[in-house]
């Protein structure tokens, strides 16, 4: 994800937080000093913060562990201030495998609760007091730390297993479904009470003036939505063929031209990257538009010296599904087909968009 900072490696997962995560600290800052300039609150709602967001982190990971036992990788984990994404590789979709996948996150979280639970009788010597009035007394700073952390993760836990999309329930909800129908039916299905639940929730904020429900409902309303469209997108994907989206090969740029002749050969057309080629039939890089329009450049230099060298080929009848994975993987503009009677043809990753 663009604008992330690269902050850890665990278990060979890289751990980033994007910069928008910053705006939140300073916001809480901010509000620990409303009624003055206090250091020790706001060092203390700074640290809550981020032991809430380790928890999160803690949360992704258990998706991505369990998403590894079944083959599948984790590119990151990106922190931001509504919570952390696990960009998976793609989700398992054998039998009941993206329920467990879903269910390890709100887990990792009960587990922590348990933790807390734990440790809080080898120390007192006696369970969690949870049902009497002085256990929820926030006023002495020795124990609500742990009580807020409590309160947090349950939240986190219970509000992921509600059966709506993007929540961890809406994916246990679709795996269920998916032992008795096919996997389209069933995220149309589970996409469906996603949006109830949002129109719900949206409903009770606008009748209870609450602010936070209204939006978190407006959000889960879209992202229900949209997890449908991802998943007929994704079914194209899967029953299309490279070949069947590839564009024809065009000798536009050679070794030796200059980046002014680079220009005006591909000035007006709608590609955002092109072959470079050492003789028709032969490539030997690309470039891409962000490269032809970089300032600085001498209209002179040859188009070998600031070209992408070797660019991927790949076999005509890949899944696009696989292709897509690939260039976002590797970030690659372009791809070539080659089989044996040679090179057929390019995809460029705007047709795959499409």
């Amino acid at each position: 994800m663009k604008g992330s900072l690269h902050i850890a490696k665990v278990a060979g997962i890289p751990v980033k937080v994007h910069w928008t995560f910053g705006l939140l600290l300073l916001w809480v800052i901010w509000q620990s000093s409303t009624d003055g300039f206090q250091p020790l609150l706001m060092l203390a709602m700074t640290a809550f913060v981020l032991s809430i967001f380790f928890c999160v982190v803690l949360h992704e990971f258990g998706h991505a562990l369990a998403a590894r036992s079944f083959g599948v990788k984790t590119f990151d984990i990106v922190m931001t201030p509504i919570g952390g994404i696990a960009r998976l590789e793609r989700m398992p979709e054998g039998r009941g495998e993206e329920f467990w996948v879903a269910i390890a996150g709100p887990a990792v979280n009960f587990a922590i609760i348990a933790l807390i639970w734990i440790g809080f009788y080898i120390i007192k010597g006696e369970a969690l007091p949870l049902f009497e009035p002085a256990f929820w007394n926030l006023d002495r700073p020795q124990s609500s730390y742990f009580i807020l952390l409590l309160l947090a993760n349950g939240w986190l836990g219970m509000f992921n297993l509600l059966p709506a999309f993007p929540m961890d329930g809406g994916r246990m909800l679709r795996s269920l479904l998916s032992l008795r129908m096919d996997r389209t039916r069933a995220t149309q299905i589970a996409s469906y009470a996603g949006q109830a639940i949002a129109l719900g929730m949206f409903a009770l904020g606008i009748y209870r003036a609450h602010p936070t429900l209204t939006l978190i409902g407006v959000f889960i309303f879209f992202a229900a939505r949209q997890e449908y469209k991802a998943l007929v997108q994704q079914q194209r994907l899967l029953h299309t063929r490279a070949r069947d989206i590839m564009a024809p090969i065009e000798h536009l740029i050679f070794t030796g031209n200059s980046v002014a002749d680079a220009r005006h050969a591909i000035h007006g057309h709608p590609d955002k990257a092109f072959v470079v080629w050492a003789r028709p039939g032969v490539p030997a890089g690309f470039i891409t538009r962000d490269t032809r329009s970089q300032s600085g450049i001498p209209e002179e230099q040859p188009i070998e010296q600031v070209m992408s060298y070797t660019p991927v080929v790949i076999a005509p009848d890949l899944p696009l599904q696989h292709v897509f994975s690939l260039m976002q993987q590797h970030q690659l503009p372009l791809v070539l087909l080659y089989d044996q009677t040679g090179y057929l043809g390019v995809v460029n990753r705007e047709s795959i968009n499409l």
